[in-house]
């Protein structure tokens, strides 16, 4: 039951914690998290290379609720109630934060945790569709403005890729007579390829879209850009919800490999994903638009390493999920800052943070020296192990031209460091202390990655000195590169801002979901 408590917990605690005082629901608030990490690190512990089964109901693993737990699923599980953990200390002392966002929260919380150890198709669905509904109450919290469209915008298409995802199931249960996802794998190696088609279509397409994969990221900039959402909502969905799909990319990926082989279509949907992602993060104003087109850019470059290379590179880009999630957060919480601070999120009127909010700025860079992979950060251990697996100069020119894409990002977001007024502004300790714990995180995967990818994924990988100066050097030397690059070709570009930067309409985005989807099908009945 102990793995059913990461999930029941938070759910019955967000109950108890709305009916209660706001001063003691905030104390006993921090002990339910401080007590959901300590099982999830627990739990993490138990594991090395085996699965542990938590059955729900009795002893039948295909009549019963199943959770599942391997060494990659608790590992994100214990990150994801750091994240939140650490989000909940960030705003617990805010004005607006009440009895309802606690409720809001935790039960985010618990849902996420259960998405990724669930074992039953059915459940995950459910979860994936109340963690959208959670998630949509959460980024309308303040109603100001179009929140109330933007929010709808964010909650019809999320609901209409999770349909696809409830008929791919139908399909399955229809094929296979069970829920079970671990029982169903054992089966498909004996059903035809033709039988599985469809019904993996609609499982991917309702997935990718929830990932934000290329062309089917609209909604990011209706969700991300929000002013009601509290920044550590915005914070944790690009931390950690966005890996709740990819997770499930790969654990589908392996359920159907045995008849189904999309590598080569994943592959280039990661690569068009990462460079589409980096250019509509440079044409963005908002510094959450940036940062959150640079998650959906960061997922595709994470989705295509996994398929270009071998097992080096499959297991550099789950430490990169781990990575990135930090310091992603952290980019997160300062953009926060410095928002609140100068009561604007445009980046064209944002100057001269060092000066002004010092302990922002310093948070920025190390997200930002993170991100691009400069040289002994988290980034560029991960992505050291990444680019190690891939074993030719062409997939290593590819994998260059995706970090390029993030470089170029993260050169504009510098624009803030700037100068510019020189008053200093004063920033909460809570946050000070909450920032300052996820920069020592970020820097100490960065410093003891060999032992860290070592330990946290039971493996045994070494880093070749030579080649890790060899690529440290390429990456300051493309960062030099994107630096004039910005200057000459998109600062203040208006063609940028005019053709890149919008969103679809809801109707052109349906459209576009229903051409991937049938692009999916053709893939796997013609191509694959």
């Amino acid at each position: 039951m102990l793995m059913a408590s990461l999930i029941l917990i938070p759910v019955v605690f967000s109950i108890i914690l709305y009916k209660l005082p706001l001063k003691l629901g905030k104390f006993v608030l921090l002990g339910v998290q401080a007590y959901l990490l300590a099982l999830a690190v627990f739990l993490f512990l138990q594991t090395d290379t085996t699965q542990i089964y938590s059955i729900l109901g009795g002893d039948d693993k295909i009549l019963n609720i199943v959770l599942r737990g391997d060494r990659l699923t608790l590992l994100l599980v214990v990150v994801n109630n750091f994240l939140f953990t650490m989000g909940t200390m960030y705003k617990i002392n805010d004005r607006f934060f009440d009895g309802k966002l606690m409720l809001l929260y935790l039960l985010l919380q618990g849902l996420t945790a259960g998405i990724f150890l669930t074992d039953d198709f059915f459940n995950l669905f459910v979860l994936f569709e109340v963690s959208t509904v959670v998630t949509t109450l959460l980024l309308m919290f303040k109603k100001e403005g179009r929140v109330v469209y933007d929010g709808l915008y964010y909650l019809i298409t999320q609901m209409i890729s999770m349909m696809f995802f409830l008929f791919g199931i139908a399909f399955l249960y229809r094929l296979f007579g069970v829920l079970s996802i671990s029982q169903m794998a054992m089966m498909i190696p004996y059903v035809p390829a033709t039988y599985l088609v469809l019904p993996f279509s609609f499982l991917i397409a309702g997935l990718c879209f929830k990932m934000g994969v290329f062309p089917m990221y609209g909604w990011v900039s209706r969700a991300y850009a929000l002013n009601s959402a509290p920044i550590t909502q915005v914070a944790v969905m690009s931390s950690i919800m966005m890996k709740t799909s990819l997770y499930w990319l790969l654990r589908f990926h392996e359920m159907f490999l045995p008849v189904l082989d999309y590598s080569t279509l994943f592959i280039a949907m990661g690569v068009a994903t990462s460079i589409a992602g980096a250019l509509k993060a440079v044409s963005q104003k908002d510094i959450r638009l940036i940062l959150a087109y640079s998650t959906v850019s960061q997922v595709g470059f994470m989705m295509a390493a996994i398929f270009l290379g071998g097992e080096t590179s499959y297991l550099g880009s789950v430490y990169h999920m781990f990575n990135h999630a930090i310091f992603k957060m952290i980019l997160f919480l300062s953009a926060g800052l410095i928002i609140r601070k100068y009561k604007t999120a445009d980046i064209y009127e944002i100057r001269g943070v060092i000066k002004r909010i010092p302990f922002a700025a310093v948070a920025s860079i190390v997200g930002m020296l993170a991100i691009t992979g400069f040289p002994l950060t988290s980034g560029s251990m991960s992505k050291y192990f990444m680019s190690a697996g891939l074993g030719s100069f062409r997939l290593e020119l590819l994998f260059w031209l995706m970090s390029f894409g993030t470089m170029l990002v993260f050169v504009k977001y510098a624009m803030m460091f700037l100068p510019g007024r020189t008053e200093v502004l004063k920033i909460k300790k809570v946050k000070i202390f909450v920032t300052s714990l996820l920069i020592l995180v970020s820097l100490a995967t960065g410093f003891s990655a060999n032992l860290g990818i070592n330990h946290l994924l039971q493996v045994d990988l070494k880093i070749d000195g030579m080649a890790f100066l060899i690529k440290g050097l390429i990456t300051v030397g493309l960062l030099v590169v994107a630096a004039v690059t910005y200057r000459m070709f998109f600062h203040q570009r208006k063609f940028w801002y005019d053709n890149i930067e919008h969103s679809l309409s809801f109707s052109r985005m349906c459209l576009v979901f229903l051409t991937f989807f049938t692009a999916l099908m053709a893939y796997g009945m013609f191509g694959g």
